[in-house]
């Protein structure tokens, strides 16, 4: 069994074939198989000291790529990343190799690896390497417009979306408004960090990630809101985004998710949350699309139910595994 090359450093002639790989694993699971995150670490490379790519090849013809690693580093918490192995080569091995390159490199407070989708696949490999289950992404979904028994799962009926209303108090005090590209991008970054101080993977971004973002065919500060103070300062937002390739919901339209909602901490209570998710729904939908999906932590309660009253339900899992003791 050939043992992965761990490097800081991405060749760039690696960058399309790990992307065809992804391709080839999201084709074969209907899910993708590596995040928005990592597709940009591909693309553009890690910070220095900031992540460790693992490349595993085919040992009979060397220079295929079989299996591919992308471990972000953190200081404060454990390592994580993901895994992806070349459905034509699965079942031998490759993916326990890539989760034990990944073990071994891990910083000191160890690695944790994301499986998109609860696929079989997956949960076997984890299981069979001795890693458990330590965290859950729910992934929700709900319908735009009316989609008929076509659909499936349908007939779905659309819910109602009311107008975003804040109250008087609040009003007087913020300015709900699009994103404004090179003005608002510290603001925002400070909010974010803010906002997800306890979630270092969105609450770490940096301004070459957000403007590794604003380069995306997708970005459209259209669909940025943010509620800005009088003193300039953003309080909240919601990050709309559209995919173009349907993203497992649709096979031949654009769909639309609620990329991410941040509240500033000091205006948390104050139903920003909620009138900013209201105007980006509203804004999907008035787009024509059919559904919008999001992700929310399995164990933020909250948002899962103001989510469903909102008319989400549930629609998949992503996993987060952890080696064991035996692992």
């Amino acid at each position: 069994m050939n043992t992965p090359l761990v490097t800081d450093d991405l060749d760039s002639e690696l960058v399309e074939p790990i992307l065809t790989l992804a391709d080839a694993a999201r084709a074969a699971d209907g899910v993708a198989p590596l995040s928005e995150h990592t597709v940009l670490r591909v693309r553009h490379g890690a910070p220095a000291g900031s992540g460790r790519f693992h490349l595993l090849r085919d040992p009979s013809v060397p220079d295929r790529l079989v299996g591919f690693a992308f471990i972000e580093r953190s200081e404060d918490e454990p390592d994580s990343g993901e895994v992806v192995v070349d459905p034509a080569h699965r079942g031998r091995g490759y993916g326990s190799a890539l989760l034990r390159s990944v073990h071994e490199d891990a910083g000191p407070r160890g690695v944790r690896v994301w499986a998109h989708g609860r696929t079989p696949g997956a949960v076997s490999v984890a299981q069979a390497a001795g890693w458990s289950s330590v965290r859950e992404l729910h992934k929700m979904r709900m319908p735009l417009r009316d989609l008929g028994p076509e659909v499936p799962g349908g007939p779905w009926k659309a819910p109602e979306l009311p107008e975003p209303e804040l109250r008087p108090e609040v009003a007087e005090k913020v300015l709900i408004r699009p994103f404004v590209v090179g003005q608002d991008e510290q603001a925002w970054l400070d909010a974010n960090a803010r906002a997800f101080a306890a979630h270092p993977e969105q609450g770490s971004l940096t301004l070459d990630d957000l403007l590794q973002r604003e380069i995306e065919d997708w970005f459209d500060p259209r669909g940025f809101f943010v509620a800005v103070t009088n003193t300039g300062a953003i309080a909240a937002y919601h990050w709309t985004k559209v995919h173009s390739d349907g993203a497992g919901l649709s096979d031949d339209e654009p769909v639309g998710e609620v990329y991410v909602v941040g509240v500033d901490p000091a205006w948390r209570g104050t139903g920003l949350g909620r009138a900013l998710t209201l105007a980006g729904l509203r804004y999907l939908r008035d787009a024509g699309l059919p559904w919008v999906h999001l992700y929310v932590d399995g164990d933020n309660r909250t948002a899962v139910r103001l989510y469903q009253t909102l008319g989400f339900s549930m629609w998949d899992t992503d996993v987060m595994y952890a080696p064991g003791r035996g692992a």
